[in-house]
């Protein structure tokens, strides 16, 4: 007994080691031919099962013994996204080092070779990007030399995301395969120019009749022209992918799409459009259109989604395109019973098909440009009946138009009398309130004058005032020393009368001093008040920034008793001056120095706090900054007021825009103050500030 279970294991053993055998190598004697199909019986294949494997898993004894060995009349097919392995040995037997190629005609291919022990990988396949292929990277073939005499051990793991693959193996000579088809020779150069022609040809056809549908609006040029676009694109995929999608193997899931799924729907919508379906027969029409609609969605799903489908789903897909088909054959024979136009020039314009499908059936001829000439005569005849169309469509819409034109010419005479007098009417209303809309404009800019003059003025007076109390002053003092010296002279003192006249002297150039500030204050008055000459001159921008700061806090002051802030100068004493309108550039800050004490003002009246603190620590400070930059000259007025929002930045510029309450200001200030330094001086004014925080105005003069 126990004899017998030695030899049934023996025998088992023995099943399962032949399952691990490699069938004998396929022998390469002559290196003439260019391609030479694998004998399928030389195959053995595996199938993946949901699990990725790699050389090393495959190479197991338990996974290595699954490979089953095919035979010369196998067909087997694997369906999308099934991944499956191969391994087949190939043997030199020329006498010299022999160069093959492997083509991959497949999605992705990993080809793994041993040779003597050293094992290459290589990449590959339609969907791999360019960069990433190994080998001849556009014809996709896997490169190797084998030394003479020799075997090499193949491993290839292939899956194909799109279409199904049948496995099968070809070997091509290296030196042949370049010679004869696929390296930038005039077979391939020729392939490239007659895509190019035809996609040329029908891009033109396509043109043509988007044409006429922008002129005729009638849908069935639209259509057939994107039908027309498609199939340009169809036929120039190779080139397409070859050059400018190389690196974007999705690409392919487009081009699939389009010449399947997109280019078979918009054929279905032009016949039907072309036989006029809609209209005499309604019922065929919309379920023919349905029908549609379930192929685009079951193809779409089959090429995007879910490409590992099962065969019913493929199958379905071919019926509802037969019954399509067989739909629009029906109208068409209608048509032609009822011997419409349009049916016979579309049964012409199938005749080319037909014939060619006849020659190949019986033999006669191939498919080989018979196919593109069909599509050639088709589309030719189909334009030619849309434009004799787009000619009967144009003469009717020209006897129409005549027709309307006539009603038109009477109905315009009588609104033309009509539109006379109501423009008539509102020319003169529009005469009338343009006359006030100025008269309003030269009030308000009077009026925002007059408010600059009176703060001024008030500034003015505060500070004229200083000035001759201290003349007042020194004149009352010298009175007393003239005294003084007399009664010294009497005594005949000669050295206390010399000191005394050199006190009364002192007294004099205060006099001056202060008289000649107060006769500058004066004239910066009289030239403010007055209308600009608008001749620029060199101007000290240090002292009339200084001169307008104080008089614009002074005029506040002098409104406000209770109002204080501090006063932050930094002036650039080395700044050159500026050529410029003194009364215009005044004006400007003026008015930047009031807004920026208003600021300050209101933000302490509202009891906002600063940032270190209660509305207590908050100090009202105006800080006026000069420098040189490049070629220009800076005016920086900032202050720590209430600052101004982001919603309103953009507008504070505009003509009567203002943030004050109605009483407080016409809103012209910096709309006048932007108009004289961009306008009059060619400088800039630009603005930076945080609500609650701080604004920052800052001039910019060309020097």
């Amino acid at each position: 007994m126990k004899k017998y279970l030695h030899i049934i294991l023996l025998f088992v053993t023995m099943c399962g080691y032949s399952q691990d055998i490699m069938p004998p190598a396929f022998e390469i004697a002559s290196d003439t031919a260019v391609g030479m199909p694998f004998p399928k019986s030389r195959l053995q294949y595996l199938k993946e099962n949901g699990t990725v494997l790699s050389l090393e898993d495959v190479m197991r004894p338990g996974n290595s013994a699954m490979f089953q060995t095919l035979t010369d009349s196998s067909q087997v097919e694997i369906l999308p996204r099934h991944a499956f392995w191969l391994r087949y040995s190939i043997k030199n037997s020329t006498g010299k080092p022999l160069g093959i190629t492997i083509p991959e005609n497949v999605g992705h291919a990993d080809v793994h070779i041993e040779d003597a022990g050293r094992w290459s990988h290589f990449t590959t396949g339609r969907e791999v990007p360019y960069s990433a292929r190994h080998g001849y990277k556009r014809i996709k073939h896997i490169g190797y030399t084998i030394p003479a005499n020799s075997a090499i051990t193949v491993y290839e793991r292939n899956v194909d995301n799109i279409q199904k693959t049948i496995i099968n193996v070809s070997v091509g000579i290296e030196k042949n395969v370049q010679r004869e088809a696929y390296f930038e020779n005039s077979g391939y150069i020729g392939i490239i120019i007659g895509s190019s022609a035809f996609f040329g040809f029908f891009l033109f056809a396509a043109l043509f009749n988007l044409f006429f549908y922008y002129v005729a609006r009638e849908r069935v040029y639209l259509a057939y022209g994107l039908l027309l676009i498609v199939v340009a694109l169809d036929v120039f995929s190779g080139p397409l992918a070859d050059h400018f999608f190389r690196e974007m193997p999705g690409f392919m899931f487009i081009d699939v799409f389009i010449g399947t799924t997109l280019a078979f729907c918009l054929f279905t919508v032009v016949a039907l459009m072309f036989l006029q379906a809609s209209k005499y027969h309604p019922v065929w029409n919309r379920s023919i259109i349905i029908l549609m609609f379930v192929f685009l969605t079951a193809s779409t799903w089959r090429i995007f989604i879910d490409r590992s489908t099962s065969e019913t789903v493929f199958i379905i897909i071919k019926i509802l395109r037969f019954s399509i088909l067989l739909g629009i054959v029906i109208l068409l024979g209608i048509g032609l019973v009822k011997k419409r136009r349009v049916a016979v020039m579309m049964a012409l314009a199938m005749v080319p098909f037909l014939i060619t499908f006849v020659l190949m059936l019986t033999g006669i001829a191939t498919s080989a440009g018979l196919i593109d000439g069909a599509i050639i005569w088709a589309v030719l005849v189909l334009s030619w009946s849309l434009f004799q169309r787009y000619k009967h469509l144009q003469e009717e819409n020209a006897r129409q138009a005549i027709e309307k034109e006539q009603e038109r010419n009477e109905l315009i005479a009588k609104q033309n009398e009509m539109l006379e007098h109501q423009v008539a009417e509102r020319t003169a209303e529009l005469t009338r309130s343009l006359a006030e809309l100025k008269q309003t404009q030269n009030q308000l800019i009077q009026s925002e004058k007059m408010a600059s003059l009176g703060e001024l003025t008030a500034g003015i007076a505060h500070e004229i005032q200083n000035p001759l109390n201290f003349v007042n002053n020194f004149s009352d003092v010298s009175v007393e020393l003239l005294d003084e010296m007399d009664e010294e002279l009497d005594k005949g003192d000669i050295e206390e009368a010399k000191a005394i006249a050199s006190d009364i002297k002192q007294n004099l150039e205060k006099i001056s001093h202060h008289g000649k500030r107060a006769d500058g204050i004066v004239k910066g008055m009289l030239q403010h008040s007055r209308t600009s000459s608008g001749q620029k001159e060199p101007t000290d921008i240090n002292a009339l920034a200084d001169e307008y700061l104080r008089l614009a806090y002074h005029g506040l002051r002098a409104k406000d008793k209770s109002f204080n802030a501090e006063l932050v100068t930094e002036f650039d004493g080395a700044l050159p001056k500026v050529n410029a309108i003194p009364q215009d550039l005044g004006r400007v800050l003026l008015n930047l120095f009031t807004n920026a004490f208003y600021a300050t003002q209101e933000k302490k009246r509202s009891g906002q706090t600063s940032k270190e603190g209660g509305a207590a620590q908050y100090n009202p400070t105006v800080t006026i900054t000069t420098k040189q930059s490049d070629n220009s000259v800076k005016i920086i007025v900032k202050d720590n007021g209430t600052g101004i929002p982001d919603a309103i930045r953009d507008k504070i510029l505009q003509p009567f825009f203002t943030t004050k309450p109605t009483g407080e200001g016409t809103g012209l200030g910096l709309s006048m103050s932007y108009d004289i330094v961009v306008k009059g001086h060619g400088g800039t004014i630009n603005i930076e500030s945080e609500e609650g925080v701080f604004s920052i105005f800052t001039i910019t003069l060309p020097l």
